[in-house]
């Protein structure tokens, strides 16, 4: 199973960031310019939350706020969770699925390094079990799968 760091490799360390001052209008223009759900939100390179398309939905127009007045400071999710490149991907999940979150902040020495969401790691699950069939398969006899000729 492959690390945090090793994951963010592969996708990239690119997030969107902005600072707390942001509109909710100008962060979703953001959102929808990079395509992604969430941007997170900082100032001065401390991270203070996470604004993701469930908190536009929830605190924005559901309440029934002007996103073009809505700073993010004022509804995003704070604190973020977060991990680092050590954390363990099973770790990592179980924080999300007992969060009912979809984004981990990965800090690494204090800095936003990246983000690691759900969909990261049940991919790098996916490729991992994927990997073991294709060395099982190759142990097996050369890739080929197993039959049942009837030779007993």
């Amino acid at each position: 199973m492959p690390t945090v760091e090793e994951i963010l490799m592969i996708k990239g360390p690119d997030v969107v960031v902005a600072p707390s001052t942001t509109t909710v209008l100008e962060a979703a223009g953001l959102m929808a310019e990079n395509n992604v759900g969430s941007v997170i939100v900082s100032d001065d390179g401390q991270v203070l939350g996470i604004f993701t398309e469930r908190d536009l939905l929830q605190r924005v127009v559901a309440a029934g706020k002007d996103p073009a007045s809505v700073l993010l400071g004022d509804v995003m999710s704070s604190p973020a969770k977060t991990c680092c490149f050590g954390t363990d991907l099973q770790k990592c999940a179980q924080e999300l699925a007992g969060g009912h979150i979809r984004h981990l902040v990965v800090i690494e020495d204090g800095a936003l390094v990246g983000l690691i969401g759900l969909r990261d790691i049940l991919d790098a699950e996916l490729e991992s079990s994927q990997e073991q069939i294709r060395a099982l398969r190759s142990a097996a006899g050369n890739g080929r799968p197993a039959t049942n000729d009837g030779d007993g």
